[in-house]
Parts: C-alpha cells; sequence; structure tokens
C-alpha cells in the first residue's frame, strides 16, 4: 500500500500535534514570562541539571541540534550573558553564568505552571499512562516512571 487510509492519517496528524501544539504553547508562555526562547531554557536547564557545565559536544547531542544551530544558538545565550564558553585542552565547555541559573529560577514555575495547564490537567491518569507507554513504544525501549528526560520545553 502506496498511501495511508483516514485512520492511519489521524493517528499521524495527532502525534504530529502534540508535539508541535503543546510544545508551541509551552514555549509561548516560558517567552512572554521570562524572555527565554524554548531552546534557552532548554540550554539553561540541562546545563543546570549537569551541575552548570557540560562539553557542547555532549551539550549538542543532548539537545539533538546539530553543530551549526547550537553554536548560533550559544553564540546569542552568551551575548546576553546566560552562559560563558570555555575552551580547553579536550573541547570546548559550556558554563551556566549566575545570570542564566536566576533566568531559569524564574523560567522554571513558569514552564512547570505551562506544562501542567497544557498537558497534564487536560489528562487523566489512563491518559497520562497511555501516552508515556506509547512514547516509549516509539522510542525503542520500555516505560519506566523515570525514562522521561526533557530536552526542549
Amino acid at each position: 500500500m502506496h498511501s495511508l487510509g483516514s485512520e492511519d492519517l489521524a493517528v499521524w496528524h495527532a502525534c504530529k500535534t502534540l508535539g508541535m501544539v503543546v510544545t508551541r504553547r509551552v514555549v509561548t508562555d516560558i517567552t512572554a514570562g521570562t524572555g527565554l526562547s524554548g531552546a534557552d531554557y532548554g540550554v539553561v536547564y540541562r546545563l543546570d541539571d549537569h551541575g552548570g557545565a557540560l562539553g557542547q559536544q555532549a551539550l549538542t547531542a543532548s539537545m539533538q541540534l546539530t553543530k551549526g544551530a547550537m553554536s548560533h544558538q550559544l553564540t546569542r545565550m552568551t551575548e546576553r550573558g546566560l552562559v560563558l564558553r570555555e575552551k580547553g585542552p579536550t573541547g570546548t565547555t559550556v558554563v551556566l553564568t549566575d545570570h542564566g541559573r536566576a533566568m531559569l529560577h524564574q523560567a522554571r514555575p513558569v514552564h512547570a505552571g505551562a506544562v501542567r495547564r497544557h498537558l497534564l490537567d487536560r489528562l487523566t491518569a489512563q491518559d497520562r499512562d497511555a501516552l508515556v507507554r506509547i512514547a516509549a513504544l516509539l522510542a525503542d525501549h520500555p516505560p519506566t516512571a523515570t525514562s522521561h528526560t526533557p530536552n526542549r520545553p
């Protein structure tokens, strides 16, 4: 079969919508509340999660960005004082600044409220369990309570 039927297309569109719509709404709230973009929030969150510093290559891989996209992102964030890049013998380390940490502290409750409002409050416990199981199935790993590691809002 070379085309998808209407039921298959409905599943495909539901999957796309879930990712795009919820993420866009959460990012809109974060940006409105803090001025951080979704990528900004993802980077400062990830750096804080790793003790405030991470190798640029590891950060790029964990954020699932290209080298070029990460380089541009970090340039913008460095100009705004959110991060520093320190060159060392084994590569570049990205360091969260005090300003970046303060912005993350301001953004965390906005992020939490947005995730609750745009996702969690709209789902039953059964819906949540099903969503976690489906995401794990599609990611090719078994579902666990700790299998979720956010890389972006």
